[in-house]
């Protein structure tokens, strides 16, 4: 899995970075993605230093993707007057989920766009909350609880998103 910014801040907001580095698979994130969390630090956001813990830990990776060039061309599908941009930190993690073969975790929406234009896997966050309930970690109420938790802590999703999440939990 390589994770965006968004869905490791709103995990750790609603204590469940302990249940996600359970998950067994290997996790990375970019290294412009951990840049971006460790930005607020400085701000006192308490989910940098937990997300830098996990990476010192080794139970998160930061890896650079190995073309940057690609990271680049994908900002540059985005460009335009009436479009919403890639921002750099998501470009780099789908440059990493394409080279890895890997799962990308967001919740950004043109990044869920250009990910299928370049035939990469993408799920986000209520995914996680699935697979954590699939695999035991979590009863389906906590993962519903956990959701509607994220949304307090402005996680921000569509009304029309955060109802297909909940159905999506409720049908597990």
């Amino acid at each position: 899995m390589v994770f965006d910014a968004t869905p490791l801040i709103y995990l750790v907001r609603i204590s469940l970075a302990n249940v996600l580095v359970k998950l067994s698979v290997p996790k990375f994130l970019s290294q412009d993605v951990y840049d971006e969390i460790l930005k607020g630090e400085n701000l006192g956001k308490p989910e940098s230093s937990v997300v830098r813990e996990l990476v010192e830990t080794g139970k998160l990776q930061v890896r650079t993707p190995q073309d940057p060039s690609f990271a680049s061309r994908l900002i540059g599908l985005t460009a335009g007057d009436d479009r919403k941009p890639l921002h750099r930190a998501e470009a780099e993690a789908l440059t990493l989920a394409k080279e890895l073969k890997g799962i990308l975790i967001s919740d950004d929406r043109v990044a869920r766009s250009v990910a299928k234009l370049v035939d990469v896997e993408l799920h986000g966050t209520g995914y996680l909350l699935g697979r954590m309930y699939r695999d035991g970690y979590i009863s389906k109420q906590e993962a519903a609880t956990k959701l509607s938790e994220m949304r307090r802590a402005g996680w921000r999703l569509s009304e029309d998103d955060y109802r297909a999440v909940s159905e999506y939990l409720s049908n597990l």
